[in-house]
């Protein structure tokens, strides 16, 4: 079942060069997604109320270009399919004629908030939005491994980027990956592929290493984020320039 809204993409999502963020790019679908989840019942508010919640495990982007500010768009969202622990969820930006500027595909897990730990899909939140049972595991690609960092910033997890789930919202995950790469690469480039797996939670007060491996010759970028050593979030980058 797709459900579409069409906006206006607002000004203050965008970065230095009059490009959308990647950041701002996932809130806009994501927000899609709740908004036809919250029609249905079944949102962040009411599932709050039974201790649960969506928590993202891996996402591939996908752009024919990057959106720009102020710029009207119809983002569309639509939850195809299910198994015991996992959904499988696709977004899209589409341009005011129809031509595609991002899609995204990406898979999901539910939460017990209490627990912090990964429960079974209720079957009764997928009936609402017309996914299909199908016990058949669907990967998205694997990513490459980081390899010897070419930089690295530390960063301090602060009160504003914590959720509703009360873990860091996953798309400061981005922000950290991308801000190490600096000012003058990312007002000359704009992802093309982006593959994020996360794979723990970041927890409020914690100090976060972002690192990364720019590898030029083939325009990609490769990101770890850490926590005492431990990785919570990977990611691999296609980059063109502008």
């Amino acid at each position: 079942m797709r459900y579409s809204e069409k906006m206006q993409l607002p000004f203050y999502f965008a970065t230095e060069n009059g490009t959308v963020s990647l950041a701002n790019v996932v809130n806009i679908v994501q927000r899609v997604s709740e908004n036809q989840l919250a029609h249905l019942g079944e949102g962040m508010e009411a599932l709050t109320t039974q201790g649960v919640g969506w928590i993202i495990t891996q996402s591939q982007l996908e752009f024919t270009r990057a959106p720009r500010a102020e710029e009207d768009v119809t983002v569309w969202t639509e939850a195809r399919s299910y198994n015991r622990l996992l959904c499988y969820r696709d977004y899209g930006i589409d341009a005011a004629d129809g031509t595609p500027i991002v899609r995204v595909s990406s898979t999901w897990a539910m939460m017990d908030l209490h627990k912090r730990r990964i429960i079974p899909v209720i079957e009764a939140a997928m009936a609402g939005i017309g996914a299909v049972a199908d016990s058949k595991v669907k990967r998205l690609p694997r990513l490459p491994k980081l390899g010897q960092p070419t930089g690295s910033q530390e960063y301090r997890v602060r009160y504003f980027d914590i959720d509703g789930n009360h873990h860091v919202n996953n798309v400061h995950y981005l922000d950290w990956m991308l801000d190490p790469l600096g000012d003058e690469f990312l007002n000359t480039h704009v992802p093309q592929s982006v593959n994020i797996k996360y794979a723990r939670e970041v927890e409020r007060g914690s100090k976060v290493l972002s690192e990364f491996a720019l590898h030029t010759d083939t325009a990609t970028s490769v990101h770890q984020i850490s926590v005492a050593g431990k990785m919570n979030a990977e990611a691999a980058i296609t980059w063109t320039k502008l």
